[in-house]
């Protein structure tokens, strides 16, 4: 097996185990078989299982005094579930290197076959975005003089008004806007950039910071295909969501009920 140190490994089959595609095998040291190397995925599984710190090869190492890293129920389901969508932001401006430390967490998220097919294309500048609002609001102002079918799921005429009493409907003043994007042709890009979009939204607020799904602008991409080109996005891609971040403007103080969960125990 490519990267293993044989002065250390113990043969104890952990990462025989481990493996999610059955592609190692215990011979008298684990090995991939050469025919089989193609299958792997680079998921790292093996390294992160080996108690003995054997397998190499890939960029991570393991974390000094990870055994003793926890975190509890009650701080996990306390960070999920203060976890808001920001709608209202300051004028603090969002870093490019704080942008990349976020990224450097939002890597991990997990993709099928460990694909990481997702892309980004970051527009951190406040009039970059309100530009994308008003090419946005032009397509609006168009559709709303028609018959189109969007006028029944979205208030093109309220948001319209909106738009020209300063407001914006559409990307809330946001000061930077993220767009997850992926090869048209890949067929699991989409569900692998919502689980990143996940990351991302989860992870902002240990930065202090937060964001909101941008729907309103995603239905227009998918509408009006000009907006791609508007948000940078590469001509072989396709856009999976657009998402706001920034710093709140204000700070929320309690966790609003939710509904139970509809579940059948089987």
């Amino acid at each position: 097996m490519k990267d293993l140190n044989t002065d250390i490994c113990i043969k104890c089959g952990s990462c025989v185990r481990e493996c999610p595609m059955n592609l190692i095998q215990m011979n008298d040291l684990p090995e991939i078989p050469k025919a089989a190397e193609a299958f792997c995925c680079q998921c790292g599984h093996c390294l992160a299982i080996c108690p003995e710190g054997a397998i190499g090869g890939f960029r991570e190492s393991k974390i000094e005094g990870n055994e003793k890293f926890t975190i509890t129920p009650e701080e996990m389901g306390s960070h999920m579930k203060l976890r808001r969508s920001i709608r209202h932001y300051s004028d603090q401006p969002v870093t490019r290197e704080t942008m990349e430390e976020i990224f450097e967490i939002v890597r991990y998220a997990p993709s099928a076959a460990n694909g990481q097919p997702v892309e980004w294309t970051v527009i951190n500048d406040p009039d970059k975005v309100n530009q994308i609002s008003s090419r946005t609001m032009e397509w609006m102002n168009e559709v709303s003089k028609g018959d189109s079918p969007i006028k029944d799921i979205m208030p093109l005429d309220s948001m319209i008004e909106s738009w020209e009493n300063g407001m914006d409907p559409i990307l809330r003043k946001a000061p930077c806007l993220v767009v997850a994007h992926a090869h048209s042709e890949n067929n699991m890009a989409f569900t692998d950039g919502i689980i990143a979009l996940t990351h991302l939204d989860l992870a902002l607020p240990s930065f202090g910071m937060g964001g909101c799904w941008a729907s309103i602008l995603n239905i227009a991409c998918n509408q009006h295909p000009p907006l791609k080109d508007v948000l940078g996005v590469p001509e072989k891609n396709t856009v999976i969501y657009p998402f706001m971040v920034g710093y709140p403007k204000y700070q929320h103080q309690r966790i609003p009920e939710r509904n139970q969960p509809k579940i059948r125990w089987e």
